[in-house]
């Protein structure tokens, strides 16, 4: 029923007879297929998702985080983990049904933790590596780290990056802002200052000598908490997504943990989570 349906939609929609919207179609359905007969091929080979069945079996959700990035995790003066990826883990472990144990592991040694399943996933601002799809599973994006406008809530009336014309933008000297802000200026009529420690980036804007200026969103989210009278403006310049990686042949748990993440979206947990602990 799956194929058949899956025939339907590439005949509709490559109804026309043009060889490269078929080749594009084609490759499209292959991959589609592969992915679908790649999960059911594994099941009907006898394969399992034995991390999925080991959580179930031992109630236990061991997660691998280098607990040295606030605001994501870092351990308090207690010892205990603390962070907006402590909480999501929580919040997972809830959600199954089990306990949670955090593993600190340096960030270099994540990976090799997962692959030796000394955890069962990982949970760290750990950033999309596309080169490391053949060696683990990524979860849809659960945080966009990408670069971002910051502007005073008094200031310019900026919404787009279409609003920098004619502005002034504070940026830090050979960051990717930097970068950015220099591909805008091909654009705009722009003026870009340049600081080279980030605190003097942000001294520019608070002291309104520019109208805007461009970091990261972590960076931006830490701002936003220390001064009341800033503004983010959305959506991000780019896309930077932080992901949860799990081994690979966990189809089960990857499967659970994006269910969770699109509900978590959709009810706004996932923003409320961000604004408490940030």
């Amino acid at each position: 029923m799956l194929m058949e349906n899956l025939l339907n939609i590439w005949r509709a929609f490559f109804a026309k007879k043009s060889s490269r919207r078929l080749g594009l179609g084609l490759l499209l359905l292959v991959g589609v297929l592969l992915y679908v007969g790649g999960k059911r091929l594994w099941k009907e080979l006898g394969g399992v998702d034995r991390t999925w069945e080991r959580i179930q079996r031992t109630g236990v959700l061991r997660v691998g985080m280098d607990a040295s990035y606030p605001p994501f995790e870092w351990l308090d003066k207690s010892g205990r983990f603390r962070g907006f990826d402590v909480e999501l883990a929580r919040a997972l472990a809830e959600r199954w049904g089990v306990e949670v144990q955090f593993i600190n592991i340096h960030f270099d040694g994540l990976y090799d933790a997962l692959k030796t399943a000394k955890c069962d996933l990982i949970i760290s601002a750990l950033p999309y590596d596309r080169t490391m799809t053949k060696d683990v599973l990524y979860s849809q994006s659960y945080f966009n780290a990408g670069q971002v406008l910051l502007v005073r809530v008094d200031g310019p009336n900026i919404r787009t990056p279409e609003d920098l014309d004619g502005q002034v933008v504070g940026v830090e000297l050979g960051a990717e802002a930097h970068q950015l802000a220099r591909l805008l200026q091909r654009e705009k009529d722009l003026q870009i200052l340049v600081r080279r420690e980030p605190e003097d980036v942000l001294a520019l804007l608070l002291q309104a000598k520019v109208a805007a200026i461009i970091c990261d969103r972590v960076t931006a989210c830490e701002y936003l908490q220390q001064h009341r009278e800033l503004r983010l403006v959305e959506p991000p310049l780019t896309d930077a997504p932080y992901v949860i990686a799990v081994p690979l042949g966990s189809f089960v748990l990857l499967e659970q943990v994006n269910l969770a993440l699109s509900e978590w979206r959709a009810n706004g947990f996932l923003a409320t989570l961000q604004r408490r602990c940030f």
